[in-house]
């Protein structure tokens, strides 16, 4: 049994590295497999910055589905965490600029003292898996950005979730490819053309760098030769080993290019599987089968455990992955029973997993960690651990929700989506085809231990994850932008504006209701493309419009919020008023061409000599009754339907 990784930690500035799209067109779509496996649990959490993301809700919309692909290739970390911004980047064809984020840390087993320079998603996923041991970090650590990415703010992105029509680069696919490079996917040594050689300091490279330059260390001089690897890597013929017999080709062409060679597969158009991360992107290609070079890739980046117990690594164990064609039906009752080996958690570590991060962190660290365990409820230090079956489904924070419970005699559980608090569905994450993302889990304690031992009993456990279908996600809209005029001739009443929706994954059809301001019932229509992310609307310039929308699918429907957007044209009222004998007849007038009355509500009546209201109430039919009144001049003030105030002055 291997002992718990040992974190020396200090925090290190970025490496950054720039993405060029190709100068060209090329109509191709590579679809995700229809059955792909779905490894573990990890949330992508995106940090948006910049008013542009909630202005064009699709590129958000866009940017998260790129995350849900990537998620379900990935094992089970801490919340990774990724900053997104749009600005203006140099140079032709630059289509996006991202900045690794890297930590030193000791990872090697049993405190050996190695420090290594590691991207920070290795360490999050080493944090769950191996617990913080020696490492110091304040709660404030895991709220610092894994990678940060900013794309360029030129015209040049199509943010439909499926396929690029027009003469642009795909964002998805952009996307992908960059949070590759926040894992690691990127050489960082710079190359000197002058002197053909590879420009190296000790300790400054990361794991992706000592596999590619593997061939030119000197084992016995500790020392790499740096002009054997400079011309590998301008030979044409580089590659890189993920694991024995496992190997690819790299980018290495005769020049060496800082940022590019070595940090991209070799271009081949008919290897659709390294597709992804080939150089230059064209516009009109859209990628969104990851792979099969991404998971032996992140382990090859130390995304693997030391603790060799519970079936399947780490003081807590790791559950089994699923598959999106054993996806669980809506609307039945499902039944889990312990068909499945069950795998031990060595009682031991399993207690020294859980306090040593109690020893060696702060609590509110130890909490914060211990909330993403394979079993959450595994706390060795209370007297009586949650023992039996639990169920329970992944939230956007990467935490997981258990809905349902069950004795540990019981042989089996059974759950249904009935269970379900809708409201407190609103908060799970979705897979990329909009599934809720559950884990089965039983624990069950070993009875048959040494009672004079002074050590916890055993735990037997097994658990595993299972793609659940369900009601559609409830849609996010905003107004985008008034689009420009594209009749014949400017409509003097009518514009076109866009409105951008997300959370469509796992939605089938979209029902828009829009309501026009003054009008009793709203017409109806339906999104010609929801995977775009956005619809057209033709709205009266002159009044408010409000949307609502109706996600549908097999399983039932999801109703967004009000989306109410303002006149295009505000409209400025002005109060008019007509004396006749004991009656002031009144009258709200705009500056619109087609005048809908306001509807005055309120009045008071005030004596101008004492400022003292005389007389106040309602108004009937924009006529108010001032039989009452003596003669004099009086200020009259007003509201209407909306609150708003107005004031004049009439003579009786």
């Amino acid at each position: 049994m291997l002992g718990l990784a040992t974190f020396s930690y200090a925090q290190e500035d970025g490496f950054e590295t720039i993405s060029f799209g190709a100068d060209f067109f090329r109509r191709e779509t590579l679809p995700k497999p229809m059955v792909r496996e779905v490894v573990g649990g990890t949330v992508i959490q995106v940090q948006y910055e910049g008013e542009e993301w909630e202005q064009n809700l699709e590129r958000k919309s866009a940017f998260e589905y790129a995350c849900r692909l990537l998620e379900e290739q990935m094992p089970t970390a801490l919340p990774l965490k990724v900053n997104a911004r749009f600005g203006r980047l140099r140079g032709n064809n630059v289509i996006a600029n991202t900045a690794l984020c890297f930590d030193s840390c000791n990872m090697a087993p049993g405190g050996y003292p190695y420090i290594e320079r590691v991207v920070r998603p290795t360490t999050k996923y080493r944090f769950r898996d191996n617990g913080l041991t020696g490492m110091n970090v304040a709660r404030s650590y895991f709220n610092n950005p894994d990678g940060v990415i900013t794309f360029s703010d030129n015209d040049i992105f199509s943010y439909s979730l499926d396929s690029v029509v027009e003469d642009k680069y795909d964002f998805v696919t952009v996307v992908l490819r960059e949070l590759c490079k926040t894992f690691g996917f990127c050489f960082t040594p710079r190359g000197d053309n002058i002197n053909k050689v590879i420009q190296l300091e000790k300790g400054s490279f990361v794991r992706y760098d000592e596999l590619v330059l593997s061939p030119d260390f000197d084992i016995f001089s500790q020392e790499y030769d740096l002009v054997g690897a400079y011309n590998r890597a301008t030979s044409g013929n580089a590659i890189i080993e993920f694991s024995y017999g496992d190997s690819y080709g790299l980018y290495s062409p005769s020049m060496f290019e800082n940022g590019r060679s070595l940090s991209f597969f070799k271009a081949d158009e008919a290897n659709t599987e390294t597709r992804l991360m080939q150089p230059d992107l064209p516009r009109g290609t859209s990628i969104r089968n990851i792979g099969k070079w991404f998971r032996p890739f992140l382990r090859a980046m130390d995304w693997y455990t030391d603790i060799a117990v519970g079936g399947g690594g780490g003081g807590q164990g790791n559950a089994t992955s699923t598959s999106t064609d054993k996806v669980k039906a809506y609307g039945k009752e499902l039944s889990f029973d312990k068909s499945l080996k069950n795998r031990s958690v060595n009682s031991i570590v399993s207690y020294n997993y859980l306090n040593e991060m109690k020893r060696s962190s702060s609590d509110e660290v130890y909490d914060y960690v211990r909330q993403f365990m394979t079993y959450p409820e595994l706390n060795m230090s209370s007297q009586h651990t949650l023992l039996g079956w639990s169920i329970s489904i992944l939230r956007k924070d990467g935490t997981w929700d258990i809905v349902k419970t069950a004795n540990v005699m019981l042989p089996e559980i059974k759950f249904s989506t009935s269970e379900i608090d809708p409201v407190k569905a609103l908060d799970y994450i979705r897979s990329s085809d909009g599934y809720l993302r559950c884990k089965l889990a039983h624990l069950d304690e070993d009875y048959y231990y040494d009672q004079s031992l002074p050590i916890p009993p055993g735990i037997y456990t097994f658990a595993r994850y299972f793609l659940l279908d369900y009601l559609p996600q409830k849609p996010q809209l905003a107004f985008s932008k008034v689009m420009p005029q594209t009749r014949a001739s400017d409509d003097e009443y009518y514009a076109d504006v866009k409105i951008a929706f997300k959370n469509v994954e796992g939605t089938e059809s979209i029902l828009v209701e829009q309501l026009e301001e003054g009008s009793p019932v709203p017409f109806t229509f339906y999104v010609e493309d929801i995977r775009a992310g956005y619809f057209i609307a033709s709205v009266d310039k002159e009044y408010s419009t409000t949307f609502r929308l109706r996600a549908m699918n097999k399983n039932g429907e999801t109703i967004s919020e009000q989306l109410l957007v303002s006149p295009l044209v505000p409209a400025t009222y002005t109060l008019s008023s007509r004396v006749n004998k004991n009656v002031i007849s009144l009258e709200l007038r705009n500056s619109r061409k087609r005048n809908i009355n306001k509807l005055i509500t309120d009045y008071k009546v005030l004596d101008l000599k004492s400022s003292m209201i005389v007389q106040e109430g309602k108004v009937l039919d924009n006529n108010i009754d001032i039989n009452s009144l003596g003669k004099g001049v009086y200020g009259l003030l007003v509201a209407d339907e909306d609150g708003k105030s107005y004031n004049t002055k009439f003579i009786k």
